[in-house]
């Protein structure tokens, strides 16, 4: 059962933060969008598991939940604005607050775990029913370790950047001063500077944390707070500096905890 659930957690991860570009996201209300990712997610269910046309059913039956619930999912956030202005949680024309951002796409990816959880109780054998796990034979367990590294290793990275972006919008930051002439302009920085470094030391402390090696997790947090600080303007900028970080170093941790766990039941 196990097996079942980090294939269709590794699909998950790879079809709603790797393989769901941008030009996705901002284009998802058109229905033809909306089927392709949809299709991206079905698709990427049936090949971690290894659905061929020959598969049984129990396989093709555990991708057909997770497609199916992942578009009801998708539909009632994509589409389900206006039953929450009717409700009164929005005034029309309106937009929902940070807070309530976070909690959407945090109970978006729990309702996705639920059925991905659903699916490895319902058909657990799916997995090994599979074309890989047959074809592989004794190394399916590697396949599964394999899937359990690669979603985790997605869900502290590219999941983590959206995660973090949402938790921190609720914390609001003072104007930037506008120097004067002689001084010259506010730097604000690199272009996504500040997602790339997210990424790189998410990355960092999730390869980490599988070594075994948390001394280095210490030394990355000091490191970073020692560049970034010297930068930080006021208290409040300080304050964020050290919120998101440990928001962004307790996430990949997290994640790579959880990996380890799977990793020892495989």
């Amino acid at each position: 059962m196990l097996e079942t659930a980090l294939a269709l957690l590794a699909a998950h991860a790879a079809a709603d933060f790797v393989l769901q570009l941008t030009w996705i996201i901002n284009r998802k209300r058109k229905l033809g969008i909306f089927a392709l990712h949809i299709a991206i997610v079905a698709l990427t269910a049936a090949l971690a598991l290894g659905a061929g046309l020959g598969s049984p059913g129990q396989v093709w039956a555990a991708v057909a939940l997770v497609a199916l619930s992942h578009g009801v999912i998708d539909a009632l956030k994509t589409y389900g604005r206006m039953p929450g202005v009717i409700a009164g949680m929005l005034e029309p024309g309106s937009e929902p607050g940070p807070r309530r951002k976070f909690a959407a796409f945090s109970l978006d990816q729990l309702a996705h775990l639920g059925f991905i959880v659903l699916a490895a109780i319902l058909f657990p054998n799916a997995f090994a029913l599979g074309e890989w796990a047959w074809r592989l034979s004794d190394q399916g367990a590697g396949l599964a370790a394999l899937y359990a590294v690669g979603a985790g290793f997605i869900i502290a990275t590219r999941m983590g950047q959206f995660a973090i972006a949402k938790f921190m919008a609720r914390f609001s930051l003072p104007a930037l001063e506008t120097k004067d002439a002689a001084a010259g302009p506010v730097d604000e920085g690199l272009k996504m500077g500040g997602a790339w470094i997210g990424l790189l030391e998410r990355t960092a402390v999730f390869v980490l944390v599988l070594a075994g090696q948390f001394a280095a997790i210490g030394f990355l947090i000091t490191a970073k707070s020692v560049l970034r600080f010297q930068y930080a303007r006021d208290r409040s900028h300080s304050e964020y500096v050290i919120i998101g970080t440990l928001a962004s170093f307790s996430w990949a941790a997290a994640a790579a905890l959880a990996t380890m766990w799977a990793l020892e039941r495989v």
